[in-house]
């Protein structure tokens, strides 16, 4: 008499193998996100032939190595807000996060408490402010983008707040370790690039996990459906956003030996950038962790380049907001292609 439902697993997994067959089937050269990551292998190996034509030090294995020790911050920001803007979710108080951790990692040490102790307060920061995000977003159902910018002004008046406004050097064996030492002529840091993104590329690629990312970015109504925990894989994302963050600041702080809260001033424009230029639409549902990998890679070979060409930090912050502009303006017309029968 009636018409058995369709099972739920069935439906999930029908909606997970949709949402990511950009990632894992082979690409045509017509798919735009081929076409994408194709455009950014060309804009890096350009930017690098430019440079070493500029440069004679830019092909030397430790600039190369420098580029990629000096990337490793934005690198582990981007990882997580790649998957947050795939879900459909935007993050915009990174810089904030990290400003307020290196701030309370400064003040912390300062006053004698134990650096594994601050460590934890400050990655517990980072926490809480990811899961204000969440809580805001996510069960209050609040915009992301005014969500984020308003706990983007509160933690960065809070960290100038608790610094007056000043900068604190940072003395500590533990930092300088982790940030200084080398394993042959390789920085640490690069093994914690290439350790975050091996995890990230296996989360995404091989994880069912991975698949909800697509799933509920492209059609969150169809996930709801078919039985996604959307609330609970949406407040994991926010949480970990903000936990890369507070990593992010106590790395910081060990690089620059000081704690200042304007440190993360330019990271909510490089983190979103390279996410945006690694081709993650604002919309939801597509990008992957090869493109961001690809866009961070550019961005610190940019910065390296303007660095060795001795440009004005201001030429590198106007060249970053070019990058966005084109980023979104490309995000555009790849959607329009998309559309198209």
């Amino acid at each position: 008499m009636f018409k058995a439902a369709k099972p739920r697993s069935d439906t999930r997994s029908a909606i997970g193998v949709e949402q990511v067959s950009d990632v894992s089937a082979p690409r045509r050269w017509t798919d735009p996100g081929f076409l994408q990551s194709q455009g950014l292998l060309l804009i890096l190996a350009g930017l690098m032939i430019f440079f070493s034509l500029k440069s004679p030090f830019f092909w030397a294995t430790s600039n190369l190595l420098n580029v990629a020790a000096s990337s490793t911050v934005l690198a582990i920001m981007a990882a997580p807000q790649t998957f947050l803007i795939v879900s459909g979710g935007f993050d915009v108080s990174v810089g904030a996060t990290i400003a307020i951790s290196t701030v309370s990692l400064g003040l912390l040490l300062a006053a004698g408490v134990p650096m594994a102790a601050a460590i934890v307060v400050v990655l517990f920061i980072g926490l809480a402010v990811g899961a204000a995000n969440a809580t805001l977003v996510v069960l209050l159902r609040v915009n992301p983008l005014i969500a984020t910018l308003g706990t983007m002004s509160i933690f960065t008046g809070l960290a100038h707040f608790l610094s007056s406004g000043q900068t604190e050097v940072v003395r500590n064996d533990f930092l300088r370790w982790i940030t200084k030492t080398q394993v042959g002529p390789v920085s640490v840091l690069v093994f914690m690039f290439i350790g975050v993104y091996a995890i990230s590329i296996v989360l995404e690629r091989t994880t069912v996990l991975g698949r909800w990312f697509y799933a509920i970015g492209g059609n969150a109504e169809a996930a709801r459906l078919a039985g996604l925990p959307i609330r609970r894989v949406q407040y994991s994302l926010y949480i970990a956003s903000g936990l890369s963050a507070s990593v992010g600041g106590v790395l910081l702080t060990g690089i620059l030996q000081s704690a200042s809260p304007r440190v993360g001033d330019t990271f909510l424009l490089s983190v979103v950038t390279a996410v945006i230029l690694g081709g993650a639409s604002l919309t939801g549902g597509r990008g992957s962790i090869i493109g961001t990998l690809l866009a961070v890679a550019i961005l610190g070979v940019l910065q390296n380049g303007f660095s060795l060409l001795l440009l004005p930090s201001s030429v590198q912050t106007i060249a970053l907001g070019i990058a966005l502009i084109v980023a979104v303006v490309f995000d555009g017309m790849l959607r329009r292609i998309e559309r198209r029968p």
